[in-house]
This record gives C-alpha cells, sequence and structure tokens, in this order.
C-alpha cells in the first residue's frame, strides 16, 4: 500500500480529542493522541463461526493468540474521512472514522462528537461489531498522578441505545498546562446498540473465552461499545466539562450553550445522513477545486483540515461571540497565539469569517488591559487552556523570578489582573512588526470575504496604534523575532517590511471601507513596497535582509496578501522571480524558509506557490510537499516544521497553521475594498 499520510487522523475534534493511528496498519499499532503517547483502543468483528478478527489497535500486546488480525487492503483519506479496507478470509469490512467538523457550522464543531461507521460484506455471519476504550484515554501518564485503580466507568440506557463512560474518580479541572500533554479531566463516552463498562477480567473473556495466554493487565478498565448488524455506527465523545479558562471565567465549551454531551450524542446519531451528506458535499466541492490547482494538492488539503480545525476549542465570551482557540501544538502550548492564527486563516476564510474573528477576539481583549501597555500586538493570551495574558516572552529574573519560568506544567499568574506592566514581559522575546500586521491584515481579510467591518471598528483605536508602529519601524525592523521565531532574531528583515507594507495598505483599506481618510496610509505603503522592490531589483531575488545581497534569500510568503487582496503594492513581475529562484533551491522535501538552515515550513511553501500565476511553478513547489506526508521518517501528524534535506521533523506537530495550506483557493479579491470580485 502507497503511504499517504505520515500519520492518519482517526478521531479529531479539539487539542484534548484527538487520537491518530501513525503507521500504515490499522492493526498492527496502538492509537495514540497527538503527542504520541498510546491510548489502546481495539476494534473487533465477531463472526457467527467463532471467530474474533481484530481491525484496530494492536491486540498482539494483549497477549491474545485466538484473535485473529483482519488483513488490511486500502487505507482512504478524504476531507473528514479515514476509510480503511479489510480481508477477513474473502469477506470485506470497511471502518470509516469520521470528524463533522463541517465550518459553515460551529456548533457541530463544537460537539465532541466522532464516529465509526463500518460495512461487512460477504457470505460469513457478523455476530457484533465492537469498539474498546482504556482507561488510558482519561488521562496522561505521569508520575505526578497516581492513577491506579482511580478512574470510574458505568454504562446505561440512552434511548434506544445504550451508552458508558469512563474517568477519573478525582476530577481536577483545567489542572495543567503542559505542552505536549492532554486533559486529567472530563469523561469519554462510547454510544452503540448496547454498551458496557469492564474491567481486565471482562475483557479477557470478550476477547479469549477462557484463554490462558492472555497477559495480565493489572487493573485496567476499559468502556466498550457493541452493533449486531452488517452495517452501524459507534459514536466516542469527550466531554471537558470545563474547558477553557477565559481571563477568569471558566468557559465550557460552544455546544454546551445548546445541549449536554449526551444530547449531543443523540444529535448526533438522529442527524447521521444529513451530516454525512453534508460533509460528502463539502469535500466534493474541495476536490473537485483542488484538482484545478494541482492534480496533488487535493492530498494536501485532506492532510490539513481535520488537524487545523482540531487544534482549536470554541466558546463564546461573555458578549456571546465566538472565541476560537488554538493550541500551539509541540510548539510551546501557547493559546490563542497570533501568529500561529495568522498563518491558519485561508481556511477558515473561504469557509466561515467568524472563526478568524474568534481568533482575534482573546488578542484585542488582552491587548486592552493595562499589564499589557506595548505600542504593538501581544504574541499570545496564555498557555492552553488558561487564558491568564501573554506569556511569550514573560520574565523569569528579577522581581518577577517564578512566576513564568517555563510554559511547561505551570499555570501563569493571571497577567489580565496586573496593572500597568513595569517589567513582566521581555521586549526583546516579543514579535512587534509581526503581531502588528498580523492583526490589520486579518482584520482586513475579514471584511474582504464578509463585507462586516464590525470587530475592525470596535478595535479601530487599536489598530491607529499599531498601524503607526509599523510606520515607524516597519521597512527596515529592528534586531527582532518573527513568527519564524526558530530562525532567531533577524535585523533589518525583508519579510517583515513586505508584511509592514501590506499591514499599512490593509489599514488604508480598511480605512476607506470606512469612509475615512486613507490616502496618507496608502501612500506610505507603496512608497515602502516601492523601495523594497527597487533595492531587489539589484539581485536575481530578494535577499533575506537589507544587509545581505545575491547570496542570500528569504521566502516572502507574506507577498500572498498583496496579491490576494490586490492591493498592488508588488508587481506580479517581482513575485515570479521570487519563485524562479525559490525553485532553484528547493530540496527533496521543500523549499527552505531561508538560506541559513535547510528549514521548510509547509504552510508558507503553499503561500509561496499561492504568488505564482504559472501552474507548472505551482506543481513543482508542491511536489515536495507531497513527498514529504509519503515519506518523512516521523511518523506524527502532519509536521510545519522539518529540514528540506532529510524531512526530519524539528518539534511542531498537529499545529493548527497547516490551515494555511488552503492559500491556493483563496482567489483574488479584486478591488476588495469596494466589494467587488473577480
Amino acid at each position: 500500500m502507497k503511504r499517504k499520510l505520515p500519520a492518519y487522523p482517526l478521531f479529531v475534534k479539539d487539542p484534548n480529542f484527538s487520537l491518530w493511528c501513525t503507521a500504515e496498519e490499522l492493526n498492527k499499532t496502538q492509537v495514540t493522541c497527538w503527542f504520541g503517547e498510546e491510548k489502546p483502543l481495539y476494534g473487533f468483528v465477531k463472526l457467527t463461526d467463532g471467530t474474533t478478527w481484530c481491525f484496530l489497535g494492536d491486540v498482539r500486546k494483549t497477549g491474545a493468540k485466538s484473535v485473529k488480525n483482519a488483513r488490511q487492503t486500502k487505507v482512504e483519506v478524504s476531507s473528514f474521512k479515514t476509510t480503511y479496507t479489510f480481508d477477513l478470509d474473502g469477506s470485506t469490512f470497511t471502518a470509516d472514522f469520521v470528524s463533522p467538523l463541517p465550518l459553515d457550522d460551529p456548533m457541530l464543531v463544537s460537539e465532541p462528537v466522532c464516529y465509526l461507521s463500518y460495512r461487512f460484506s460477504g457470505d460469513a455471519e457478523v455476530e457484533e461489531v465492537s469498539l474498546f476504550v482504556n482507561r488510558r484515554v482519561a488521562y496522561t501518564s505521569d508520575a505526578r498522578l497516581p492513577v491506579n485503580d482511580k478512574c470510574r466507568n458505568y454504562s446505561y440506557n440512552l434511548g434506544k441505545n445504550e451508552v458508558a463512560f469512563i474517568g477519573l474518580k478525582r476530577q481536577l479541572y483545567l489542572s495543567n498546562n503542559e505542552d505536549c500533554y492532554g486533559a486529567d479531566w472530563g469523561y469519554w463516552y462510547l454510544c452503540g446498540d448496547k454498551a458496557a463498562a469492564l474491567d481486565c477480567d471482562d475483557f479477557a473473556k470478550y476477547l479469549l473465552s477462557g484463554d490462558k495466554n492472555f497477559k495480565n493487565l493489572g487493573e485496567e478498565k476499559y468502556i466498550a461499545a457493541f452493533c449486531f448488524e452488517k452495517e452501524g455506527f459507534i459514536e466516542i465523545a469527550y466531554d471537558s466539562v470545563v474547558a477553557i479558562d477565559y481571563f477568569g471565567d471558566f468557559k465550557k465549551s460552544l455546544y454546551l450553550e445548546k445541549h449536554t454531551v449526551l444530547e449531543a450524542i443523540v444529535d448526533v446519531r438522529k442527524n447521521k445522513a444529513k451530516i454525512e451528506a453534508r460533509l460528502d458535499e463539502i469535500d466534493k466541492e474541495l476536490k473537485i477545486a483542488a484538482d484545478k490547482i494541482s492534480p496533488d494538492y487535493y492530498e494536501i488539503l485532506t492532510a490539513s483540515l481535520r488537524q487545523s480545525v482540531a487544534a482549536h476549542t470554541a466558546i463564546k465570551d461573555n458578549e456571546g461571540n465566538l472565541v476560537f482557540l488554538s493550541k500551539e501544538n509541540g510548539s510551546n502550548g501557547c493559546i490563542g497565539t497570533l501568529d500561529v492564527s495568522y498563518p491558519s486563516i485561508p481556511l477558515y476564510l473561504i469557509y466561515n469569517t467568524e472563526f478568524v474573528k474568534g481568533m482575534l477576539r482573546p488578542i484585542i481583549r488582552f491587548a486592552r488591559m493595562p499589564v499589557w501597555n506595548f505600542d504593538y500586538a501581544p504574541h499570545d493570551v496564555g498557555t492552553y487552556p488558561h487564558c491568564s495574558g501573554n506569556v511569550y516572552g514573560a520574565r523569569g529574573d528579577g522581581k518577577y523570578a517564578g512566576l513564568a519560568k517555563t510554559a511547561f506544567g505551570e499555570i501563569h499568574p493571571q497577567y489580565y489582573l496586573f496593572p500597568e506592566s513595569n517589567g513582566e514581559f521581555d521586549d526583546n522575546m516579543q514579535m512587534p512588526v509581526e503581531e502588528c500586521a498580523n492583526m490589520i491584515i486579518t482584520l482586513a481579510a475579514c471584511y474582504a470575504y464578509d463585507g462586516d467591518l464590525s470587530l475592525y471598528k470596535e478595535s479601530e483605536d487599536l489598530c491607529r496604534k499599531w498601524v503607526e508602529f509599523l510606520v515607524k519601524y516597519g521597512l527596515k525592523p529592528t534586531n527582532q523575532l518573527c513568527t519564524d521565531d526558530f530562525a532567531g532574531h533577524i535585523a533589518n528583515n525583508l519579510n517583515l517590511a513586505v508584511k509592514a507594507s501590506v499591514g499599512i495598505a490593509c489599514y488604508a483599506g480598511l480605512l476607506k471601507a470606512d469612509g475615512k481618510e486613507y490616502e496618507k496610509y496608502e501612500r506610505i505603503a507603496r512608497d515602502y513596497a516601492r523601495e523594497i522592490e527597487t533595492f531587489s531589483r539589484k539581485f536575481s531575488h530578494s535577499p533575506l535582509t537589507w544587509d545581505d545581497g545575491e547570496d542570500t534569500f528569504g521566502l516572502k510568503y507574506n507577498l500572498l496578501f498583496d496579491k490576494v487582496l490586490d492591493l498592488g503594492l508588488f508587481s506580479q513581475e517581482f513575485r515570479e522571480r521570487e519563485v524562479d529562484y525559490y525553485l532553484k533551491v528547493t530540496e527533496r522535501f521543500g523549499t527552505p524558509i531561508f538560506n541559513r538552515k535547510s528549514y521548510v515550513k509547509s504552510d508558507w511553501t503553499v503561500w509561496a506557490a499561492a504568488l505564482t500565476d504559472d501552474k507548472a511553478k505551482r506543481q513543482k513547489m508542491l511536489e515536495p510537499l507531497v513527498y514529504f506526508l509519503q515519506n518523512s521518517p516521523l511518523r506524527i501528524p502532519f509536521g510545519d516544521w522539518y529540514k528540506g534535506d532529510t524531512g526530519e521533523i524539528r518539534y511542531f506537530r498537529a499545529r493548527s497553521v497547516v490551515g494555511g495550506c488552503f492559500a491556493l483557493l483563496l482567489g483574488i479579491r479584486k478591488d476588495f475594498f469596494n466589494k467587488e470580485e473577480k
């Protein structure tokens, strides 16, 4: 079987509900959460002839010898579904792992319910199909957590079906904020025709009918769900109970405004056909659009969509507005990171701008608080699941020693309650030009796609302050970080200068749309762009910085919104020259973001590919990305930072930024401030 992805999404809904297969064969490995910890799930098909087949999970680890491993013949990936096909001695078993994440329905996106849908065909007769979930799904293994037999599990009727749940007896909501860590709170549910709460002996009896070779798994607990027809489905759900600490308010997930987790399970079951029809419609439309771009593009998008959405949690603020909070998975665990939201927005601009606004609202709120007295936008609003205020660059020395010495495992202080800042944050560890431009560009892009100025008008005073910062410092930025902070500080960064000019032009456009004088900022943006392009024409391509020359380069992915929003700052000839050079330095796994290291960013690769109008060039930019998906040495969810020569993943995994891979579908918003779409 040809590999399609480094890891396959099974059940993914949010950072704590994110289960993956990290091997090519579903029943020769254990299911893991996004950061790699095993979460044993087992799927079985029992036939009336007495044979039991395993299609999910590594049953060999149980010591079971009488259970047969179904032979996997195919795996397929679409936007919301991963489908496995198995041979059972002449019979065929097909399993769909579905995550309902249609972005036009925020409530359904928020509902923490996924499901396994299956079909059986052949001469054999099905006795039952089952899904077992081990207690380890309910917590993260850690020496600090004395679990032993401290889980509870239970089953009961749910209308015409049955449901079982499992979770820790001691529920400490929002009790940690580590990066590569899941929740040690909440409850997991299975729903089928029948359901059961089991212990280790029950599991052994079910599988083996008393087989003495069964490995003693101690005090393990399980929940299980069963179906008895040739076609059926089993739901899996996770109820966090409390989802987010939002500036001191403990917020539940968005769906709980409508109904409970059990009602959500019933709702999905009742509307399964309607939900699947909508998911299939979105997927079909996406494939048609992707195939027009490149024969490989659909594969990239299907690797991106579920991962990006499931790296977020949706809540409502006290005013009833949608808030959509990302977790920096495999990065530092920050919540609501602005320079993580910015690269992800192409996906959400296409399907629902409300999610983009939901990313911006917490940044706007914190930026108004006394503790944040900088003239630029903050990097983040805390460490997931705590919105406590910006933690990136929080000091760990001097007066504030111990308050924020690490982002891993320590819940930061309530920065949102602090008075005017007098040293809590290290100015040198911020991203001033980056974040100011991110906010303004994103607000402008939202308006371009939905015609709604309201969020901009609510933050008009902040935008004015941020654009003045760009005017003053954007053309030749000081030695500072950008979103590619792993590259370290870079002075006179030309890509940041591009971003600043685009940000200033976007601000001019927002002023124009609001009926206000805009010419001053439009002129400044054009002057900056002209200076950048004139300087770059001295060389075959634009250098990394104002101080560099022909022997350096940097990916100018920030040109994207100049093109998409038709700002007219940079010429198409300039963009084509850039792409021509990128193709010259492209390595086996992708195009490096600059000359200093062989570092590739998957999202920026697609943004760069979107700069050219030449379909053949776009294809050449995308091919190494597809090659990475099929050949990356580390089997983890889609990593967005890796080495171009070896494919070696650096740190990032399962992050929301891969929503940026949808950049090629954005199209051109011709004179978007007048809402005339080409």
